[in-house]
């Protein structure tokens, strides 16, 4: 069950991450689509793409996953740079924001840090004090009571 969630995983990468970056070459500013809009763009033209490198390798007789996502990251990587000089990378940036922005609300709060207290300063130490003679008690005199 994982390795299918694996693989539909490295699927839709695979599709996405070459048409994402084929919709900032032919649409580089972020007015130009709105999200949802480049995310369907993106995975047509990721599909068209797949189906290109698919046939390029098939023609070639290895048609199997590595060499696929070999061929599919390097046209990744052929991609960059046009993105870069088209002026996508704001496009990117914006996105990827938007998504770190939407992780922050899932993380762990950091503990609070508590207050230090100040360090103790030494204290001078005591001088001896005269002695003083202790009080007395008075004597009271005795209560007179009794019946007269």
């Amino acid at each position: 069950m994982l390795d299918v969630l694996g693989y539909v995983l490295l699927g839709l990468i695979l599709i996405m991450a070459p048409g994402f970056l084929f919709s900032l070459i032919l649409y580089p500013r972020l007015g130009d689509l709105d999200f949802w809009t480049r995310m369907g763009v993106s995975l047509a033209l990721g599909t068209l793409v797949a189906s290109y490198i698919g046939f390029a390798i098939a023609k070639a007789g290895v048609l199997q996953l590595w060499p696929f996502v070999g061929v599919d990251l390097a046209l990744c990587v052929v991609f960059l740079p046009f993105v870069y000089f088209r002026g996508g990378f704001g496009v990117i940036m914006r996105y990827t924001r938007a998504v770190l922005g939407i992780f922050q609300k899932f993380r762990l709060p950091k503990p609070s840090k508590l207050p230090t207290p100040p360090p103790e300063q030494p204290k001078p130490p005591e001088q001896p004090q005269p002695e003083q003679p202790k009080e007395q008690p008075k004597e009271q005199p005795p209560e007179r009571g009794g019946r007269c």
